[in-house]
């Protein structure tokens, strides 16, 4: 029974086989359109793309002869590798000039303190004597004052002319010896304002030390200055200087970047932006190696056409218009391989999967 079943259905299909086969090629090509349907519908694709990085001008901070350039177009530099060096006789003579500066200011320095301590050890001794003597002196000259008046109260009666000249005299003798004491306290009392300008003097080299060692500390840059050293570990894309050229401040000497810090630019249309968002992967396919595919994700979306940073903006004076779609620029972070392929400039195809939200 089950023999005559199967033997009516292999000749129905034999009857109605070519209907079958292209019920299943119909089958098929609808399955077909409808997965590239979806995959469509859930991806984004554009290819006004290309890859980046971020290209930096060296240039120099000081001007001089270049007498050594060690590096050239498309070779690999590490960070602090030195790129150029510029003649720096004249900055170390210069150098050695103020070095010189600073070394007899320090010498100043050094005597005009020894002499501030020699004063200030012997001033306020000095100054402590001449007041102990000029008291002693005041004390002699006011009882030589009372001695010869008293001998001129009885001076004829209980005193004779002898005595009287006695103490005439030891008064005088007592009053220079008073003045003589006050000068001397008024000479140690100056030499305390001598301490006052030994002490503004060095005041005065103290400053002047450190405006030098200023000076010094900035000769010492210009001359590291004169060996220009690369910023990043990177490669060398350009050149503009050649060794025994003169080269000033700002001049532009190389142009470099760092090959494993790339991304994609893209300026997408406005119309396709509706479902992108950060994070979403994205294939890549670059001109240069039609055989290799990239990975990366959506970094950041604009927030600006690229029309609103025209040099040059087109007004509608006339009050013609014509809808124009605009562009928006997308960045996508790359993941580098180790080999480096990609290379700034390059054209590239871009493939956003919009699935994943």
């Amino acid at each position: 029974m089950r023999s005559l079943w199967v033997q009516r259905l292999f000749v129905t299909v034999r009857r109605h086989r070519k209907q079958a086969l292209f019920c299943v090629v119909a089958a098929a090509l609808l399955a077909i359109g409808l997965w590239w349907g979806y995959e469509r519908l859930g991806h984004v694709t554009e290819n006004d793309a290309r890859v980046k990085a971020d290209m930096i001008i060296v240039s120099s901070r000081v001007d001089g002869w270049v007498i050594e350039r060690p590096v050239t177009d498309g070779q690999l530099i590490t960070i602090g590798q030195e790129l150029i060096v510029i003649d720096q006789r004249e900055a170390d003579l210069k150098l050695a000039e103020l070095r010189a500066r600073a070394e007899s200011i320090r010498l100043r320095r050094e005597k005009i303190a020894i002499q501030l301590r020699v004063v200030e050890n012997t001033a306020h001794d000095a100054v402590t004597a001449a007041q102990a003597n000029q008291k002693a002196a005041a004390s002699k000259l006011e009882q030589a004052r009372r001695e010869f008046q008293r001998a001129e109260e009885l001076l004829g009666r209980m005193v004779s002319r002898e005595v009287w000249e006695q103490r005439q005299t030891q008064l005088r003798q007592s009053e220079a010896a008073a003045l003589s004491a006050s000068a001397t306290l008024a000479d140690a009392q100056a030499k305390l304002g001598d301490i006052d300008m030994l002490r503004k003097e060095l005041d005065s080299l103290v400053q002047e030390a450190a405006q030098i060692d200023a000076q010094i500390r900035a000769q010492e840059i210009n001359i590291a200055d004169r060996r220009v050293r690369s910023p990043i570990d990177g490669v060398v894309d350009q050149k503009f200087v050649q060794p025994g050229e003169y080269v000033i401040p700002g001049q532009r000497l190389f142009i470099i970047h760092d090959p494993k810090k790339v991304w994609v630019d893209v300026d997408m249309k406005e119309t396709k932006l509706d479902n992108l968002q950060p994070g979403q992967p994205v294939g890549i396919s670059v001109d240069a190696y039609p055989d290799r595919r990239f990975v990366g994700t959506i970094e950041r979306i604009g927030n600006a056409a690229t029309g609103e940073f025209a040099l040059l903006p087109s007004p509608n004076p006339s009050g013609n218009f014509t809808k124009i779609v605009q562009r928006v620029p997308v960045r996508i972070a790359v993941e580098q391989p180790d080999d480096n392929p990609l290379r700034p400039g390059m054209m590239v195809e871009v493939d956003i999967d919009t699935h994943q939200h």
